[in-house]
């Protein structure tokens, strides 16, 4: 039987309102997009292009392999050469020009020409000699800005050591006195795997996974037993708590800064501040009532014949748990899993209050970011690193949606 043609606009209308809500939902995703590929551009202007001009990937390469100011301290080898005189078992470098290379393994990830001048070396020769200098030294490369023209900022020589060289015929070595000190001088080089390795977006993103997975961790193993409890065992006002269990959190969270200052009081107290696992335990706790609600809704449509068959043959509970329920419920345990990541990868609040720079995760650098906002921020680069630090829970749900549909609903098997 043919549609009717009032069928056939039906669907034709909803399809097109779906496509509208779709539109509306997804287009400060697309704006977001638009702007992180546009260089210069800004986020609040009355000037939109639905189809980017300029089209530039350099936010990105900036967020994945910039440098712009983070302080790197590693160890170098290289060479010196210059004027310089000896006497007194001292050698003074006039003027001179230190070539350097900080490896990564057998790879170079940096590579650096600075002029130095004034230095001095405690030497072995007592000979008295001038001329031109030329060696080999070592010692630890500080850098903290490098300017706009590739030139540095500002950066340190420490611990310079002259490993052997030769003034004139005479041979030296030995190690300097003081710091070199460079400003607005020099040229600095940094490989991809330098640029990779000393990448601010990288270092906090490693932050963010050991928090996000210790969190999805510590969820999973309370939340199982829990809710295997909740859901199977009967005990004297089972209801009740786990009601009180979930009303509890919620009031708490209501709180707001007290609780948020009795928590600082708490983890100062014990000595806790600035742990990613101290963190990630305060995330998981927070996460545990509606997880262990979620789960128990559906560990309930499993079939507690299961459990019985496996009783009977003489299983403990903990193998219960293991060989029986979390094969079965495993589109449950992925979704509490997930919700748990979500939770410990986006919260910022906390990991500001808790953590000091070094152990901050993601989502309190692109906080930061916006640390003058409306004023000098670069949109471009804010918006590359927002949808790079959005990536990961996107890939999650894509890989997992089957998982989270599943077990959102009543999924298991029935009688």
């Amino acid at each position: 039987m043919k549609p009717r043609k009032g069928e056939i606009l039906k669907s034709f209308a909803l399809t097109l309102v779906a496509i509208l809500v779709m539109f509306i939902i997804l287009f400060p995703v697309y704006y977001i997009f638009t702007v992180s590929i546009t260089p210069g551009s800004s986020l609040a202007t009355t000037e939109f292009h639905l189809i980017p001009r300029n089209v530039s990937l350099d936010s990105y390469r900036e967020v994945l392999f910039g440098f712009s100011g983070s302080k790197l301290s590693e160890d170098f080898a290289g060479t010196i050469e210059g004027s310089a005189h000896m006497e007194g078992g001292k050698l003074y470098v006039v003027q001179g020009t230190v070539k350097g290379e900080v490896k990564y393994g057998p790879f170079t990830g940096i590579s650096f020409e600075v002029p130095v001048h004034g230095l001095v070396f405690d030497v072995q020769s007592q000979e008295n000699a001038q001329g031109k200098l030329e060696g080999k030294v070592s010692g630890i490369f500080v850098i903290t800005r490098v300017n706009e023209d590739g030139t540095i900022g500002f950066a340190l020589l420490r611990n310079v050591t002259l490993e052997s060289g030769t003034l004139e015929s005479v041979k030296v070595s030995g190690p300097m006195e003081r710091y070199a000190v460079i400003r607005n001088a020099g040229t600095v080089h940094f490989t991809n795997l330098g640029k990779f390795v000393n990448s601010k977006f990288f270092g906090y993103l490693k932050n963010s996974l050991i928090l996000a997975t210790l969190t999805v961790l510590l969820s999973l193993f309370f939340v199982v037993p829990a809710a295997y409890a909740f859901s199977r065992m009967k005990f004297f006002g089972r209801e009740h708590v786990l009601y009180f269990y979930l009303m509890f959190t919620q009031v708490a969270g209501g709180l707001g800064i007290a609780g948020l200052i009795a928590l600082y009081g708490m983890v100062v107290k014990l000595g806790l501040y600035d742990k990613l696992p101290v963190l990630a335990f305060i995330y998981a706790a927070g996460s545990v009532p509606f997880n262990t609600w979620l789960l128990k809704g559906y560990i309930d449509s499993i079939s507690p014949d299961f459990d019985e068959a496996a009783l009977v043959d003489g299983a403990s509970y903990l193998q219960i748990i293991r060989h029986v329920l979390l094969p079965m419920a495993l589109p449950g345990i992925a979704t509490v899993a997930i919700f748990a990541f979500i939770g410990g990868w986006t919260e910022f609040i906390l990991a500001s209050l808790l953590l000091t720079q070094n152990n901050q995760p993601l989502s309190v650098w692109i906080y930061l970011l916006m640390g003058g906002i409306g004023r000098g921020i670069d949109w471009s680069y804010f918006a590359a690193a927002a949808l790079l630090f959005a990536l990961p829970v996107f890939i999650m749900f894509m890989l997992a949606q089957n998982y989270i549909r599943s077990g959102l609903t009543v999924g298991g098997l029935k009688e």
